[in-house]
């Protein structure tokens, strides 16, 4: 279970978070991004410095607190017991409230692109070409953020953009759909690609350096992370939203995975669409 929260040195003084505990979990730890090549991986850390009159935010895709072990099951809404022991400031008790998956994507999204933003896309397909959101005017482009390797969310949403693109009949024509991975060191702009077409021979699958998707995870707010199970098998945590893109190059809708269903998606591109 992964804990973010925000902390706040009210003092003079810098500190370091030095270590966590919780008695929900059988380990408590501070993890951060390390990169490895093209491959970001989540790293125990050994201390969190906070400097003096300063917030030090943990959230997903960078430093937070990773428990593992729980003694319980817990479910939305349920808290959870947190120590944050600090060099100088000493044990401070905590308590994180549990959010469900949905909400989880909302924190990923502070500051987010809202309706009417026009975010930039240029990432690399399989040809060499590069995919321009920027060329895409005139079309409305459902975009989905996912790896290849991935066992269940990715699939249901390709699956699902597969149903609205037959609902649509010929205005099918005038819609766009749009696989971006987050996953650049598994999987390169061919096999996003292949990957995206054995959906549909229409869709687009994209890919690039780890510079080019990051800056395109910053244009839509979107977090993703690689880290390790303990078999030592590749993870990768990441949003789960579908974006909508308006013929005019505006973002018309964000809809979250809960939401994401065929007739939800359906009505979001007939809405986008004019129809």
């Amino acid at each position: 279970m992964g804990v973010f929260l925000a902390i706040t040195n009210e003092g003079d003084a810098d500190d370091t978070l030095a270590s966590v505990e919780s008695p929900l979990a059988a380990r408590a730890q501070l993890h951060g991004m390390m990169h490895q090549g093209d491959m970001a991986m989540m790293m125990p850390l050994a201390a969190l410095p906070v400097p003096r009159r300063a917030a030090v935010r943990l959230r997903p895709g960078s430093t937070h607190i990773m428990l593992e072990g729980l003694r319980r099951v817990v479910g939305a809404g349920d808290t959870v017991p947190i120590v944050l022991i600090f060099r100088h400031a000493g044990r401070v008790h905590v308590r994180a409230q549990v959010v469900s998956y949905d909400r989880l994507e909302q924190s990923l999204r502070v500051g987010d692109a809202t309706p009417s933003d026009v975010l930039p896309l240029r990432l690399r397909r399989s040809d060499g070409r590069v995919f321009d959101l920027a060329q895409e005017r005139g079309h409305v482009v459902l975009i989905f953020f996912g790896y290849t390797h991935c066992p269940d969310i990715c699939p249901v949403t390709l699956a699902n953009f597969v149903w609205v693109r037959r609902r649509l009949g010929p205005r099918a024509e005038r819609v766009r759909f749009v696989f971006v991975t987050v996953d650049p060191a598994r999987d390169s702009p061919e096999r996003a690609m292949a990957y995206a077409r054995q959906f549909d021979s229409t869709f687009v699958g994209v890919s690039g350096d780890s510079s080019s998707l990051a800056e395109a995870e910053r244009s839509f707010h979107v977090a993703s992370w690689i880290t390790r199970d303990s078999a030592g098998n590749v993870l990768v945590v990441h949003s789960a939203s579908v974006f909508v893109v308006g013929g005019d190059g505006r973002l018309a809708r964000v809809i979250s995975y809960s939401e994401a269903d065929v007739d939800r998606l359906y009505a979001a591109v007939n809405q986008a669409l004019g129809t």
